[in-house]
């Protein structure tokens, strides 16, 4: 009964080889170029969907709703006095407008140098824990030596790097529906405080290191597995699923609100009053 279950098992991870060895050489693809994959879906029409249309589109439409929020942020700043502050200079306005138009035109290149960087920073933490060997399925297949437990080992080791994949196409899409919205998103540019572009911008670079630091444990995982550390492996997989909520808890976001700031400010120094008079 036993062998069965790791025949089982061992043909379960064998299925997998294809999945495995595809998707995890293109991991950053996965996360910041995603439509690649995506493209080759088929329409009714039987062309393929095709993302830099879908952007253009966006991009007409944000042009025109930025031209309207434009004139109509000046007329109620300079002219009914309603919003704002009357004396700013709008040439401040103007800038925030052709910053905006700026970005909604560049953003492609400028996103393609910032993957670039990724890439190259990755690759310099990758390149001090090679892995000997791309054959992930053979490597769990061949650390099975040790009977039912080893199998099941490995069968969660296995489970652990489908849901980690899971993750990564998750964020891939989450990305690139952030980068369709980056138009509307470059509408706040013309606020004083750079609108929802600021939380923009911020989102991107947090995946950015996020992905870096579970590509890194990922890689570090396979590298236990194949010196023989199976539970080693385990562990440090399900740290990098972990990953983004470790993260979270260290990387606060700010609240936007200068008062608030100063009433938690307020706060922290009253708490501590009585410690100072104690001494």
């Amino acid at each position: 009964m036993a062998d069965m279950l790791v025949e089982l098992i061992e043909s379960f991870i064998g299925g997998s080889e294809a999945t495995l060895n595809s998707l995890f050489k293109s991991m950053v693809n996965l996360v910041f170029h995603i439509e690649r994959e995506l493209s080759n879906l088929k329409l009714a029409d039987g062309s393929f969907i095709n993302f830099n249309k879908i952007y253009e589109t966006i991009f007409s439409f944000a042009i025109y709703i930025l031209i309207i929020v434009f004139i109509s942020k000046a007329i109620k700043i300079y002219f009914m006095m309603r919003e704002g502050d009357a004396e700013e200079n709008p040439i401040q306005l103007m800038i925030g407008m052709i910053k905006a138009v700026i970005i909604m035109i560049c953003f492609k290149e400028i996103y393609n140098i910032f993957v670039g960087i990724v890439q190259e920073f990755l690759n310099g933490i990758l390149s001090n824990m090679t892995v000997q060997g791309t054959n992930l399925a053979e490597i769990l297949t061949g650390n099975m030596g040790g009977g039912i437990f080893t199998a099941i080992a490995c069968l969660v080791l296995l489970i652990v790097w489908l849901i980690l994949i899971c993750q990564f196409i998750m964020k891939g899409i989450e990305i690139l529906v952030m980068r369709l919205g980056i138009p509307f998103a470059s509408i706040g540019l013309l606020n004083s405080d750079n609108g929802v572009f600021t939380e923009y911008v911020r989102d991107f670079l947090l995946t950015a290191f996020t992905l870096v630091v579970q590509l890194g444990l990922l890689n570090l995982s396979i590298l236990a597995l194949v010196n023989g550390h199976l539970i080693y492996g385990i562990a440090i997989a399900i740290v990098s699923v972990n990953t983004p909520m470790m993260l979270g808890k260290f990387m606060i976001r700010p609240n936007g609100s200068l008062i608030n700031s100063m009433g938690n400010t307020a706060r922290s120094i009253r708490a501590l009053m009585p410690h100072w008079r104690r001494r």
